[in-house]
C-alpha cells in the first residue's frame, strides 16, 4: 500500500512538472540600453530565461556597430541582476574608446535607434538613451515614483516634455493644475514632473527627460531610477513583448 502511494505521488509530481507552465521567450527582451558619458560605457540589460546560455554579439547604434562578433574586443562578463519565475535579468557593459565617445558627442539625437544581436536569436530593435556627463539631476523618490522640479534657466515657453525609458510613464502638473498646451515660465520658475513606476533595471539605470521650448531649444536631464523591481515583473514584461 505504501509503495502504491509513493508511486502515485511520483507520477503526480512528474505530471505536474510536465504540464506546469515553463519560462520561455521568443527572443531576449531588452529593458534598458544607455550610453553613459561619465562611465564611458554602453550598458544593456535584458530579460531571458534563467537556463538560456545566449550572449551579446553586437550592438548597432544609429548604423554603427559596437563589439561586433569576431573582433578581439569583448564585453565584460555578463552579470545576473535578478531571478524571477524562471526568468533572469542580465546586464552587459561595453567599454568605449575616446573615438567612440566622440561619435556620441557629435550625435544630435539623444535617443538613437539600436539593434542588439544575441547568439541564436533574431536581432532585437530598441532605443539607446545618451546620457551626458553634465546633465545629471536630482529627483525625489517616494512610493509613487520620481518627482523632479525643473527650474527655468531663462524665460521660456515649454511646449512638450518627453522621456525615454523602458518602464516609466510620465505625468506632470504646473502650479497644481492640469497642464495647459504650453507653459510660460519666467527665469527661476519651476514645473513639477512626476514619473510613475520607474524601476532600476540596470546597475546604474537612468531616465532621460527632454524639455522642448517654443523656439526649438531642448533642455535634457537624466534622473536615477532606484525603485525595487516588483514580484512577477520580469514575467509580465516578457508576456507584453512576444
Amino acid at each position: 500500500m505504501k509503495k502504491w502511494i509513493a508511486a502515485l505521488a511520483v507520477l503526480l509530481a512528474v505530471g505536474i512538472y510536465i504540464v506546469w507552465p515553463k519560462a520561455s521567450i521568443e527572443k531576449p527582451v531588452v529593458v534598458s540600453a544607455q550610453m553613459n558619458e561619465t562611465n564611458k560605457t554602453i550598458t544593456i540589460s535584458y530579460i531571458t530565461t534563467k537556463k538560456d546560455e545566449t550572449h551579446l554579439e553586437e550592438a548597432v547604434i544609429d548604423g554603427r556597430g559596437f563589439y561586433p562578433a569576431g573582433t578581439t574586443r569583448e564585453t565584460i562578463e555578463t552579470k545576473s541582476l535578478l531571478d524571477q519565475d524562471g526568468y533572469q535579468l542580465r546586464e552587459d557593459v561595453i567599454r568605449l574608446t575616446e573615438e567612440e565617445l566622440d561619435y556620441f558627442e557629435k550625435m544630435s539625437w539623444r535617443a538613437p535607434p539600436a539593434t542588439i544581436t544575441y547568439s541564436d536569436y533574431e536581432p532585437v530593435e530598441t532605443t539607446l538613451i545618451v546620457l551626458k556627463e553634465d546633465e545629471a539631476a536630482e529627483g525625489v523618490m517616494d512610493q509613487q515614483g520620481i518627482r523632479y522640479a525643473f527650474t527655468a534657466p531663462e524665460p521660456m515657453a515649454i511646449t512638450t516634455i518627453g522621456h525615454y525609458d523602458s518602464a516609466a510613464s510620465l505625468g506632470y502638473s504646473y502650479k497644481g493644475q492640469e497642464l495647459p498646451s504650453s507653459i510660460e515660465l519666467e527665469e527661476g520658475e519651476t514645473v513639477e514632473l512626476n514619473f510613475d513606476g520607474p524601476y532600476q533595471l540596470a546597475s546604474d539605470d537612468k531616465l532621460l527627460v527632454d524639455i522642448e521650448t517654443m523656439d526649438g531649444k531642448h533642455h535634457t536631464r537624466h534622473l536615477a531610477e532606484t525603485m525595487e523591481v516588483p514580484e512577477g515583473y520580469l514575467k509580465r514584461v516578457v508576456a507584453e513583448n512576444p
